[in-house]
């Protein structure tokens, strides 16, 4: 059925008329650099009942300040807070690159707006399944005009993020087979019909492991002096299949999610292009962030783009996107990668090659109820970014990335991962590192002085350093002494992981041995913060202090917390707490002092909302909860024992101090 006048377009014209800046006045034109402008490709128009609330409680100032403070005030969760095991605590969200914030404005659109009218697409002859089509078709080519896509393209929208999307990409490209078919299936085909793919350095799990599944040949790239993708790498491996006839495809990542480090995608696409083959990028990390402008056809376009709307602050239950040139599609004569409603023309009940499939590549591979709610989300979560500007992004976060890693960098028992010159988005993984007062560190219960020795690594370890802190311990203790949510591990990053932590195939083999036996706890990794441009200055700067704090004082929390070496765990010992607590010292009287201060700060904090009727800074709070940990780290000895290691586990290969 023929679509009549777009409803998600019908909203804008009218609110640009009404205001020089707002929704009505987003751009999704090419070269965008800065604030928005109009175009003909808007969200929202003059004639829509339903989107004709979108301005509301909207800044109409150019102000980058003003939209980022109404941006705050949205975020649903903010301010809110837990019981940690010090007691409530503000939650202070810094785990912004795996997953973003929801926001008021967004789900209220949604729940006053789409809910109420919201029907199946499957159909257009009743009024909900007529409405909802036209929303969730303008959602689509409102997204799909904000990445630069055009008719050569088509967009795929595809359940859990960028994961979901490469793997539907590999589907649609005929190259994904079952586990157990691979083997076989690879002996069938001819060399000369085998993909070849060119992966980075820095890929996350999503974009390398999915491929080493599928029928293609994986060629990883290396990283040069500089901690980036070895371009001089890539030439030479792209030279080695000059004359061979076989199909190339490169894939990666426009951003670590690890370091921030940020790809250059047009050098990449370029060089892949000069040697035929198809420039594809993740843009998980940095979707949320960059301006994407896909251009397909172009010597340094894409061809295919991953996107995670979760990432995208108000994205959270968006799908992954997939936006491919549709050169890429090899299905054309074949049933679409997911046969099921919404794919035919036409089935009869006779014979299966009688089926008739849609010709449309977006609607053949779009089976089943769509994800209609899911869409218009990420379709709003677009419309934010493209309210506030990605000027004001950009700026905002080099403003962070750089404060951080200037203030951090000259912290010696502080280690920041990766490039700290290159061009980063504003994502941060480290180190802290413990030390000692000993030649060999503090004694192990158990263990003779050779195996003490044998700890320790590093020549730089030397009588000061020790190895540095777990990176889920860090985690753990941000989040019990401070509220802040960060992520420990190795942000599903393996292979990048062992080049950052030097750790070479035969220790890596060991470690693999090792979890085999039940013991994930050895697994190496660090800690992730990030500051997007929404982060007020309070939390960017409470979060570093934290961090700070942690550098001094963070290996005398070990003994408080027990470590579970099959799960790799940290959990505060109650009794050892209540132990400690108990002690007749001046320090526990410290301690209640500052139990008594984190209160009244409280109470002051609250008192000047209900006077103010919003919010002020935190900085009394944020205080309050720095001061009570210090109170604590006084209690705690500063060269802490080290903790038995289970025999079976080789003590060579803990990165990490236990």
């Amino acid at each position: 059925m023929e679509l009549e006048q777009p409803i998600l377009e019908e909203s804008v014209q009218k609110l640009s008329t009404a205001s020089a800046i707002g929704p009505g006045s987003l751009s999704t034109s090419k070269g965008r650099s800065g604030s928005s402008s109009s175009s003909s490709s808007h969200l929202c128009s003059s004639r829509s009942e339903s989107f004709r609330t979108l301005d509301m409680g909207v800044p109409k100032s150019n102000s980058a300040e003003e939209k980022l403070s109404w941006l705050r005030s949205q975020i649903i969760g903010d301010d809110v807070e837990f019981d940690s095991p010090f007691g409530k605590r503000t939650l202070t969200y810094a785990d912004h690159t795996a997953s973003a914030r929801s926001l008021h404005y967004i789900e209220n659109f949604v729940t006053a707006n789409v809910l109420p009218f919201y029907g199946n697409t499957h159909t257009c002859d009743s009024y909900v399944g007529h409405r909802t089509t036209k929303m969730t078709r303008e959602a689509i080519n409102y997204i799909k005009s904000c990445l630069g896509g055009g008719r050569d393209d088509a967009i795929m929208f595809c359940g859990s993020g960028s994961t979901a999307a490469i793997k539907r990409l590999q589907e649609v490209m005929g190259i994904s087979v079952p586990s157990t078919l691979r083997e076989r299936v690879l002996k069938c085909l001819s060399n000369e019909e085998r993909w070849v793919v060119f992966v980075g350095p820095y890929e996350h799990h999503s974009n390398i492991l999915s491929w080493r599944q599928s029928l293609a040949e994986v060629i990883e790239i290396g990283l040069d002096e500089s901690g980036l993708i070895d371009i001089e790498d890539l030439k030479r491996k792209l030279d080695m299949y000059k004359y061979a006839n076989r199909p190339i495809l490169g894939s990666f990542s426009a951003c670590s999610n690890v370091c921030g480090l940020c790809s250059d995608t047009r050098t990449i696409a370029r060089l892949l292009h000069q040697f035929g083959g198809f420039a594809c990028f993740d843009f998980a990390a940095s979707g949320p962030y960059v301006e994407i402008d896909m251009r397909s056809g172009e010597v340094d376009g894409y061809d295919a783009i991953f996107l995670s709307p979760h990432k995208f602050l108000g994205g959270p239950g968006s799908p992954g996107i997939l936006l491919m040139s549709k050169v890429l599609y090899q299905l054309k004569s074949s049933p679409p990668s997911t046969c099921g409603g919404g794919t035919v023309d036409y089935v009869n009940g006779f014979d299966e090659k009688d089926t008739l499939y849609l010709e449309d590549i977006e609607e053949r591979e779009n089976g089943g109820t769509p994800q209609i709610i899911q869409t218009i989300r990420a379709a709003l979560a677009f419309w934010v970014k493209e309210f506030i500007g990605f000027g004001v992004i950009e700026r905002q976060e080099e403003k962070y990335i750089t404060r951080a890693i200037d203030r951090l960098l000259p912290n010696k028992n502080i280690q920041i991962l990766g490039n700290k010159s290159g061009k980063r988005q504003a994502i941060m993984s480290f180190l802290i590192w413990s030390t000692s007062n000993s030649p060999y560190g503090s004694p192990i219960d158990g263990q003779d002085s050779e195996d003490t020795k044998s700890l320790y690594m590093w020549g730089e370890t030397g009588s000061k350093r020790d190895k540095p802190l777990h990176g889920p311990f860090v985690a753990v203790l941000l989040n019990d002494l401070f509220g802040i949510q960060a992520r420990g591990g190795c942000a599903c990053a393996g292979p990048y992981g062992h080049k950052l932590l030097n750790i070479d195939k035969a220790t890596s083999l060991s470690i693999r041995s090792a979890i085999e036996k039940g013991y994930v706890g050895v697994k190496p990794g660090w800690t992730r913060v990030s500051f997007p441009y929404y982060m007020s200055n309070e939390k960017f700067e409470y979060i570093l202090g934290a961090i700070e704090f942690l550098a001094i004082y963070g290996q005398r929390f070990l003994p408080l917390y027990s470590f579970n070496w099959k799960s790799g765990s940290w959990c505060l010992k109650k009794k050892a707490f209540q132990d400690l607590k108990g002690k007749e010292t001046r320090g526990v009287r410290d301690v209640l002092r500052s139990l008594v201060t984190t209160t009244q700060a409280k109470v002051m904090a609250d008192n000047k909302i209900k006077a103010n009727g919003r919010p002020e800074k935190n900085f009394s709070k944020y205080d309050s909860y720095l001061d009570f940990a210090k109170s604590i780290s006084i209690l705690l000895p500063k060269f802490p024992d080290r903790r038995r290691i289970p025999k079976d586990i080789d003590i060579n290969l803990l990165h990490f101090r236990v």
